[in-house]
């Protein structure tokens, strides 16, 4: 959402179900970048035979990831 004055117009002509499915959108791209990374690594630790070494690492990286996604969508 943008912050506009009182008596400014609404320059948007989609639909409203088109920006519904535009911000759902930028949700579940946020919930797929966060797991990602966690199923890679789960999937690297499999190959590899470590216990939880990359699933631990691609934890820190899709909570990084999700969380700077989410705050620019926030914004």
């Amino acid at each position: 959402m943008e912050n506009r004055s009182p008596g400014e117009e609404d320059t948007d002509d989609r639909s409203p179900f088109a920006i519904g499915y535009a911000g759902a959108m930028k949700v579940m791209s946020v919930g797929i970048e966060a797991v990602l990374p966690i199923l890679l690594g789960v999937l690297i630790d499999y190959w590899l035979g470590t216990v939880v070494l990359f699933t631990f690492l691609g934890l820190l990286l899709g909570g990084f990831v999700g969380y700077t996604q989410l705050l620019k969508i926030i914004r």
